[in-house]
Order: C-alpha cells, then structure tokens, then sequence
C-alpha cells in the first residue's frame, strides 16, 4: 500500500522539530500502532548509529570536494512517478557554510540521505552516511548527523542506549523478515 494514502489523525502534529537542522524527527510507535489497528505491517529503513557519520568523520571533510551518494526518490518529469535512485555528485565542508551538495539536486530529492566512502586505511572504507540534503538554491546544505545526534540528545537525553524507549511494548504487527535470515 501507498503510504500516500494513509490517513492518521494527528500525524502532523507528532514531528519534533530538531531547532534550526531543517529536520524533523517522529517517534515510530505511531506508526506501528496504525499499522496494527488496519490488519498491516508497517516498516521503515533507519539510518541505524552504525551507519550514521560520526564527529571524525565530518571534521575530516576538509573543505576538498568528496564523491557522494545520494539515495532518493527524483520526481519524473514526464509522470510524476517516484522511483528509487541514486544520484552520485559531490560534497564540501566549509567554516562558513558547514557541508553542502555540490550542485542541484533533482526535484524531490530534499531530505534524502547523503553517503560517502569513509577511508579505513591502505584501499578500504565503509560507507556512511553524513546527513541528509535540505531543500535551499545553489549548492544544498546538509544536516549532519553530528548536528543531528546533539539536537536529538536535547529532545531526548534518556534515549541514549541502543534500545528503542517502545522496546518493551509489544508490537501487534509481525516484525519485518529480513532476507538474510532464514525461518525454519
């Protein structure tokens, strides 16, 4: 189903607005309650800590453009439809604009997570993800995950370990079967 045609009843009004990042944060207890009020499942993709950029990461972007990813959903211009893509170009940090997009981005790509390649040492790296791109002219801004994590430690300093505040309410719905573990 599409979530285009979900209607909840004070949906606007559960997002926390994290100052002024240009994002905006909801608590998926919500969600998950809909879900099992309608007979479904509802799931979503999080940029887990793990993948998150951390505070080293961002400071050694150093003002020299890096190769970036963007993984969103670009609107067709014939269409209108919204297919998955990435959108490969670049970033850069300054002290007087913090991390933006080199270039524009296609239309409908503003709040879409930003990776990069984080070098690890000799040829490896892992992929991370610095933030997410804002809507703006010219170069977009990004906000950082190390912006982001300060701004959600303000809003919810008991929130600090790995377990969910839901964690011991149980969800109705199934959790979701990932493809890399077997049920047997």
């Amino acid at each position: 189903m599409s979530a285009e045609k979900v209607a909840m009843t004070g949906f606007a009004e559960g997002w926390i607005h994290l100052g002024d990042l240009g994002v905006a944060v909801m608590p998926d207890t919500a969600l998950y309650a809909y879900a099992a009020r309608k007979g479904w499942s509802w799931t979503t993709d999080e940029i887990t800590d793990g993948v998150a950029a951390t505070e080293e990461d961002i400071a050694a972007l150093d003002g020299t453009p890096v190769p970036a990813y963007l993984l969103g959903h670009p609107v067709d211009a014939e269409n209108g439809a919204r297919e998955q893509a990435l959108v490969v170009g670049e970033i850069v940090r300054t002290d007087e604009d913090g991390v933006r997009w080199v270039g524009t981005l296609p239309q409908g790509c503003a709040g879409a997570p930003v990776f990069i390649g984080a070098g690890l040492g000799e040829n490896s790296f892992t992929l991370v993800c610095v933030g997410v791109a804002l809507p703006g002219e010219g170069p977009h801004p990004i906000a950082t995950f190390d912006r982001i994590r300060a701004a959600l430690l303000a809003v919810a300093p008991e929130r600090r370990g790995d377990v969910p505040a839901t964690a011991a309410e149980p969800r109705s719905a199934a959790p979701k079967r990932r493809w890399w573990r077997r049920r047997g």
